[in-house]
């Protein structure tokens, strides 16, 4: 019966030490995903979509029509830039966040950037990758055949 007694206590102790241990990594994991969420929230984001520019062969000059979309947690005046060609898309005035329709037009990929208006710092970052169904042939195709 003393035995028993004993036994049952270790059981217990051992139950409670890794409720203990449970409690404290779920707390733990609570505190980190919280102070994540805090350093996500002080971030501009840039996104576009789609994605990616397909052109039918390597070379070639793909079209699309892409959604740019971004936001910042400060107002303040904006600018979204091709880093490629260095030039400014378009810039907002006293905003937080914005949309832009774009017509996509390169043989190249392309990156772009949000920035504070006539400032040369990134403050978020998108890219349009060209990609391309078939490689370009690099012999001329023949117009005649011989057999």
């Amino acid at each position: 019966m003393l035995t028993l007694l004993r036994i049952t206590k270790i059981k217990l102790s051992l139950l409670l030490g890794s409720l203990i241990s449970t409690l404290c990594l779920i707390m733990a994991s609570n505190v980190y995903a919280s102070s994540v969420d805090a350093d996500t929230s002080n971030v501009a984001h840039l996104e576009v979509s789609p994605e990616q520019c397909i052109a039918l062969r390597k070379g070639q000059k793909c079209y699309l029509e892409v959604t740019f979309s971004w936001r910042h947690p400060q107002v303040s005046d904006y600018c979204l830039v091709n880093i490629t060609t260095n030039k400014t898309i378009k810039c907002w005035n006293h905003q937080a966040k914005g949309e832009l329709n774009f017509d996509f037009q390169s043989t190249l990929s392309h990156d772009f950037a949000l920035r504070v208006k006539g400032a040369t710092v990134d403050l978020a970052h998108a890219r349009i990758p060209v990609a391309w169904v078939y490689k370009s042939s690099k012999r001329a195709k023949s117009t005649w055949r011989l057999f």
